[in-house]
């Protein structure tokens, strides 16, 4: 019955056939207006049973068992009730942050978003976040500012952290090689540039850093895998393909 259910909900659903999505990001609401009406003109249809945990698309969708990010040590979950993913989501989230930990042992606490709800769906502050795909991921600070993690803060050249901060993203866009890994990372285009330009200084080849950056290109170019996005100076929020064998994922 469950499983009926959420089937029909689905044939209410929006959803967007480009399988980048570049275009669902807004500040903290991912995706126009312009853009919400075209998706509302699609429907997902579903063929047989749902299998999988990710049912629909990020800024349209559902979450059916959803795994949970656990508390950990070098990080805090800023909203508990909004830590809720699919396996692989919640897998890269701790292996990344983990291995960013081991090399960098004495930075401060980092701050995690959200996720998605327990069970998806629209939740405040944002558009996306709902099929349990999207996350909100702090950064790394010369010295932690008094109200972090609580808060996100604006990233400048004089507070922000580029080696830690760096590796942290690298470390994200490094999954997009594997099953259900970074699809797109939406980073504001001036924090780029703070990071382009410091991994340039410490001899990062071009050709890695032209896949990784939308910067130098400009804000509308197709270049890299982390683009612009409004009020994301605070923090990058990293988007994962769909599971393999989520067949109501999109």
């Amino acid at each position: 019955m469950r499983s009926l259910a959420i089937a029909l909900c689905l044939l209410a659903m929006s959803a967007a056939a480009d399988a980048k999505v570049h275009h669902d990001k807004r500040p903290a609401k991912h995706a126009s207006h312009k853009k919400r009406t075209a998706h509302a003109r699609e429907r997902v249809v579903i063929h047989g049973p749902i299998r999988g945990q990710s049912v629909g698309a990020p800024w349209s969708g559902l979450l059916r068992d959803a795994a949970q990010l656990p508390e950990g040590d070098g990080y805090v979950i800023r909203r508990p009730w909004r830590r809720f993913g699919t396996r692989t989501t919640v897998d890269f989230i701790e292996r990344v942050v983990s291995d960013v930990r081991d090399e960098f042992p004495d930075k401060h606490v980092l701050g995690i978003g959200d996720i998605s709800a327990e069970h998806g769906g629209q939740i405040t502050d944002h558009h996306s976040h709902q099929s349990g795909r999207d996350v909100d991921i702090g950064l790394f600070y010369k010295e932690k500012p008094a109200a972090y993690p609580q808060s996100f803060v604006p990233a400048t050249a004089e507070n922000l952290d580029c080696e830690a901060t760096f590796a942290l993203l690298s470390g994200f866009a490094a999954t997009a090689n594997e099953p259900g890994g970074a699809q797109v990372i939406f980073l504001d285009y001036d924090v780029q540039r703070l990071l382009y330009d410091w991994a340039k200084e410490h001899d990062v080849d071009e050709d890695t850093l032209d896949k990784l950056f939308q910067y130098p290109h400009g804000r509308g170019s197709s270049n890299g895998i982390v683009h612009h996005e409004p009020n994301h100076d605070n923090h990058m929020h990293v988007r994962f393909k769909c599971p393999k064998g989520d067949s109501a994922c999109r």
